[in-house]
């Protein structure tokens, strides 16, 4: 049976979305799960898991009776103070319990991004921005002072974006990480579904292009019309030169039908109509491999954080202090 506190280590590593529309802009980028319904309201504790801010971890001055200040926890001696718990307690509207384990799976999750060594540079950070400010129609100078009408400065919100990346690169390494793919296993699935590594050679495609998601997505419903700002090109695309798992995206593509819109950088959208398919050649198993292996990586993700949540609390040294109250 997984741990109990196993679901609140899940949260905590849960895959963040990638876009923060402008209505989002003064919430935490770990609560933009929330964001993505506005009726949402903060009072469920997962909003907070990815998030401890400044304010939370400040000790405050001692209290007649009460020690507010003091730490009631440490986790491979990282601290929680009695204050950071009272006071998540208090602003979700959870159980004192809650908070902790709560608390417990964000130390965790920060002590693993530590130990494996998961950088953030600042090129990246830069690309994700122009990325967000892209898909919500802003260049970079309007996004920066959209982020001031909302009371957030540029280094702040760096500095949260920045956790959000790591966030979502340890679930990625997490889940490819899983033994759940074993050799075996994936050989049964590549020999009973061979017809899925079966692709073209080469696809003739007409690629369009445009600054604008929204844009293209216009183009794509009515690829007849022409629209200012969207650049058709035709390609021609080899197969075996792409990522496997772009060649099998095209691959799985029928005549006539468009792939999902891809980021290509530099503030640029593309999408891709198969106009036709030429030759023929099947994927051997190694090139399959790391398909299969995402592929039961995703049909088994919660059974993966679970183990992987357990293994890490067997190892960690928990020692509770004191009690809040």
């Amino acid at each position: 049976m997984p741990h109990p506190h196993a679901r609140v280590f899940k949260e905590a590593l849960q895959t963040l979305p990638l876009f923060l529309c402008l209505s989002c802009l003064s919430l935490p980028l770990g609560a933009l799960e929330f964001a993505q319904n506005s009726s949402a309201q903060p009072s469920s504790a997962d909003s907070s898991i990815l998030n401890s801010s400044p304010e939370s971890n400040a000790p405050k001055p001692k209290v007649r009776g009460k020690i507010v200040g003091g730490i009631a926890i440490k986790v491979n001696g990282d601290p929680i103070t009695i204050h950071e718990i009272l006071d998540l307690s208090a602003k979700q509207h959870i159980t004192k319990d809650k908070a902790q384990a709560i608390l417990i799976a964000q130390r965790l999750k920060t002590q693993e991004i530590k130990r494996l060594n998961i950088s953030i540079d600042d090129v990246r950070l830069e690309q994700e921005i122009e990325s967000i400010a892209s898909h919500n129609n802003l260049n970079y100078q309007q996004f920066i002072q959209a982020l001031h009408q909302q009371g957030m400065d540029i280094d702040t919100y760096k500095q949260k974006l920045k956790e959000d990346i790591q966030t979502r690169e340890l679930m990625r390494n997490i889940l490819l990480s899983s033994d759940t793919s074993s050799e075996a296993s994936m050989r049964a699935y590549y020999n009973k579904h061979k017809s899925e590594f079966i692709s073209a050679t080469q696809v003739q495609t007409m690629r369009y292009s445009a600054k604008d998601p929204k844009l293209l997505e216009r183009a794509i419903a009515n690829p007849s019309v022409s629209l200012s700002g969207v650049e058709k090109t035709p390609e021609k695309l080899t197969l075996s030169m792409l990522n496997p798992q772009i060649a099998q995206m095209f691959s799985s593509l029928q005549i006539g039908e468009f792939s999902p819109i891809l980021d290509a950088g530099n503030g640029s959208y593309v999408a891709f109509v198969v106009q036709e398919k030429i030759g023929e050649n099947t994927m051997s198993f190694e090139e399959a491999k790391s398909i299969i292996a995402q592929k039961f990586a995703q049909e088994h993700q919660e059974q993966i954080l679970d183990e992987y949540f357990e293994k890490i609390r067997q190892k960690s040294h928990i020692e509770h202090i004191r009690d809040a109250k």
